[in-house]
């Protein structure tokens, strides 16, 4: 009993001991450390150019703008690269990077519903091409530390309001029990304020044509030659307005018509982005919480090491058990995080929409269901205008 005792010890202090190995290894090389986790030197570079934004208060307004623009939020760029060599070294889990990208547009458009400065405010699974104003967004760095990302905002015309890179860092405090306020949320609250801010920056003719470029692009789209002459290109490939059809053109009634059952799409998968953002909001915040304490043990190992100066010799086993105990929680965190992540991206919900008496039901990603969706409206729009 007491030899059995001894070599189940030596075999966890071994175990133990290879796990301390690994967090203490250095980053591999091309990368650097930030926020403790190893990054892309690309990455790297970006990070350090990017200020951080800093403590921020959500400006709103009494009223809606006029006009009150319709904003689409498209699902998130993941910033996955294209080798998968070495994300987990660099604390990069693709299900759940993926996964991120469908929760950080929900946050965004609360924020921006929250501003009461726009009309509605809708997430969708890709970018659409004639919203009033889009939102797309690429994450750059994502960890309990650490948030950048890209936000790019467009108007129907093309005009560009927002083309920059967001950081913010997280405190101790941030990471409340009850996970009611996003440690992030600074970053979402300077985008919806940058936002505000461009909107003040163009003149009121410009605006009040956004609506109606944005209907007659889609217009243009399904009927080519119906709408053609109505807009024309500019030399940066945006849109302007060349003349207005009259408001009772049969036509364009129909374009509506489609543009509002796209609409019904979107608001009937809302729910999955809703149920998404709830169920994930809990273990998410842990999982960075403890990503946020895990960086901060990485920086302080690594310079107590430099400086000879740690609480016992390297290799003992109270350390190599602190190792371990962390390493243990965090694969807990990241597991239950990742099957989450993994239910949400393959599992969506069949969306059933009724349309003239006709019930449709789609299956798939909701990137697949879209475009199905899409494409039915298109049907629907040829076959009621007599189109080929």
């Amino acid at each position: 009993m007491h030899y059995r005792n001894r070599l189940s010890s030596t075999c966890v202090a071994a175990l133990l001991l290879l796990l301390g190995a690994c967090a203490g290894s250095p980053p591999a090389p091309g990368t650097a450390a930030v926020g403790g986790a190893p990054v892309d030197a690309a990455e790297s570079a970006t990070l350090a150019a990017t200020l951080a934004v800093g403590s921020v208060r959500l400006e709103t307004v009494p009223q809606p703008l006029t006009p009150a623009l319709s904003l689409v939020v498209a699902s998130f760029d993941p910033g996955l690269p294209a080798s998968s060599v070495g994300l987990s070294r660099a604390g990069i889990f693709p299900e759940i990077r993926k996964a991120e990208a469908r929760f950080m547009p929900v946050l965004l458009r609360q924020v921006l519903q929250d501003s009461n400065a726009w009309g509605p405010v809708r997430v969708l699974p890709e970018p659409q091409s004639t919203a009033e104003l889009q939102i797309d967004g690429r994450i750059l760095h994502s960890d309990g530390r650490t948030l950048a990302l890209h936000i790019r905002a467009t108007d129907a015309s093309g005009a560009i309001w927002l083309d920059r890179s967001y950081r913010d860092e997280s405190q101790p405090g941030d990471f409340t029990a009850s996970g009611s306020m996003d440690p992030f949320i600074d970053l979402y609250w300077q985008v919806a304020n940058d936002l505000l801010a461009a909107h003040r920056e163009r003149s009121s003719d410009a605006l009040q044509q956004l609506p109606t470029i944005a209907l007659l692009h889609q217009a243009t789209l399904l009927a080519p030659e119906a709408f053609a002459g109505y807009l024309t290109e500019t030399d940066t490939g945006g849109y302007a307005l060349r003349r207005v059809p009259a408001e009772e053109d049969p036509m364009l009634g129909r374009v509506q018509r489609i543009r509002d059952q796209e609409y019904r799409f979107v608001d009937a998968v809302d729910q999955q982005y809703v149920d998404l953002f709830d169920t994930m909001q809990p273990t998410y915040n842990l999982w960075r919480q403890f990503g946020r304490e895990q960086a901060e043990y990485r920086e302080d190992y690594q310079r107590r090491l430099a400086q000879r100066d740690r609480a016992g010799p390297r290799g003992t086993f109270a350390a190599m058990e602190q190792t371990y105990n962390a390493f243990k929680w965090s694969k807990i965190q990241q597991q239950d995080l990742e099957d989450l992540a993994l239910g949400f991206n393959n599992e969506v919900q069949p969306t059933v929409l009724d349309v003239s008496g006709s019930v449709y039901r789609l299956s798939g990603s909701l990137e697949s269901q879209y475009a199905q969706w899409r494409d039915i409206l298109g049907d629907i729009f040829r076959l009621e205008s007599g189109l080929p």
